[in-house]
């Protein structure tokens, strides 16, 4: 029944979100939805994200700029949240975010390993972002802000803008071709990271 209920309500607000799309304020509230997602909320952006390029060609790339500035800095925010807040914080994402208890550890071997390429592939893949940018901050000694910033940057900057300029280019052909082949693509950023990782411990 509870797990009934949890869905029935990520149903709701994900109708209203998407209603939201419509709305004057929508920028401003893609950029709140952006950087909450990168630490602690379950929907992610592109949710909100794509209809509003859809609705507004013109503006694709603006969107893009939103989403990736306000990831970025609640990356930073579960970077700093994960450094100072870490045994507050942790009971309720271990709870409630999907997947955050099961990957925490593993997370933090790879940073351990290859902090960059960890970061980039969860930046720019489908993997949930905010259990690395929060881990981050757990294990700073292995991964500095300022490579938080940069990595994030370049991945998440990747990801929204390749979405925002297919819908820009291809208008509506764009949802098909982002839900066929943007799969392959990020597939194919996972399978390069882990041969680097590969290639680096057999280097060392």
């Amino acid at each position: 029944m509870e797990k009934a209920e949890s869905t029935s309500w990520l149903q709701g607000l994900y109708q209203r979100i998407l209603e939201s799309c419509k709305h004057k304020s929508a920028p401003y509230l893609l950029g709140l939805l952006s950087f909450t997602e990168s630490f602690c909320f379950i929907i992610p952006p592109e949710v909100m994200m794509l209809p509003m390029c859809y609705a507004d060609r013109k503006r694709a790339f603006r969107f893009a700029a939103i989403t990736t500035i306000t990831s970025v800095l609640g990356a930073i925010a579960g970077y700093y949240m994960g450094s100072f807040l870490w045994e507050q914080v942790q009971p309720f994402l271990f709870k409630w975010i999907p997947g955050f208890a099961k990957n925490f550890d593993k997370v933090g071997e790879l940073y351990k390993e290859n902090a960059v390429a960890a970061l980039f592939v969860a930046a720019f893949t489908p993997i949930p972002f905010k259990v690395f940018t929060v881990t981050a901050g757990v294990y700073s000694a292995s991964i500095g802000i300022a490579t938080l910033v940069g990595t994030s940057l370049v991945g998440r900057g990747a990801r929204y803008f390749i979405m925002c300029g297919i819908v820009y280019f291809f208008g509506e052909k764009a949802q098909e071709i982002i839900e066929k082949h943007f799969k392959y693509a990020t597939i194919a950023i996972m399978i390069l990271a882990i041969a680097g990782f590969a290639l680096l411990k057999l280097r060392h």
